[in-house]
């Protein structure tokens, strides 16, 4: 089943595509607009925008093949946030779809249950 994903920005060169998944955006996005999380969130977006990576904001999850393609925002000014995107390549063009928020980890280790909801995330298909 397709789920639908909001664009929330892109580059200049439309290259790369920022979503957000419908049915969580009423979740993330009054969480990446807060005072505390905004300036990290835009230095995120540019990042990706210009098609740069950086680790300590941006990192591929190699959990399992399940997951495969899903990414992470990391948010850690004030506390450790998470936010689980997944990636699409069609030719040139590049699709972020932040699909879950996850507040407070504790650890460098992911939770059994956050894994396999980050596995169901690799098999979500979005129309665009």
């Amino acid at each position: 089943m397709e789920r639908r994903a909001i664009i929330i920005d892109r580059s200049e060169h439309g290259s790369v595509e920022i979503y957000v998944d419908f049915k969580t955006a009423n979740e993330i996005l009054p969480f990446v607009f807060q005072d505390a999380v905004y300036k990290e969130f835009k230095d995120v977006r540019a990042l990706l925008k210009g098609n740069l990576r950086n680790r300590q904001h941006y990192c591929k999850l190699n959990i399992s093949v399940k997951a495969k393609n899903v990414f992470e925002m990391r948010f850690t000014r004030g506390r450790n946030d998470r936010i689980y995107c997944k990636e699409f390549r069609t030719g040139s063009k590049r699709r972020i779809v932040m699909i879950e928020l996850y507040q407070g980890k504790k650890s460098q280790h992911i939770p059994k249950q956050i894994k396999s909801r980050i596995e169901k995330m690799g098999s979500y298909v979005y129309h665009f």
